[in-house]
């Protein structure tokens, strides 16, 4: 055999190939992967920030929904319309049904 400085047979095709598409698809997925990891931390922080700002309409209105959700109250007492707490008035409606 002679010896003339270079290969004298082809380069396997097959595993070049498989080697190849499957290099391909590895960075494609991570690709992909990366892509639904960046957009799922940013749509928590875009979430998270505008959460974190709360209005002063809001704290007033949850204050006063507090208020009057616990407090007692006349409303008319000519006809007997009174205002009491949600809870105490869960505990009155179970105890009428249960008569």
């Amino acid at each position: 055999m002679e010896n003339n400085g270079y290969e004298k047979r082809d380069m396997p095709v097959k595993p070049l190939v498989i080697g190849g598409i499957s290099f391909i698809l590895i960075v494609a997925v991570t690709l992909f992967l990366l892509f639904e990891y960046y957009v799922r931390v940013m749509d928590n922080s875009v979430y998270d920030f505008k959460l974190s700002k709360r209005s002063k309409k809001l704290i007033e209105l949850r204050k006063t929904e507090k208020e009057t959700l616990s407090s007692y109250k006349i409303i008319d007492e000519e006809i007997g319309v009174y205002q009491i707490p949600i809870e105490r008035s869960k505990e009155l409606l179970i105890n009428e049904a249960s008569k």
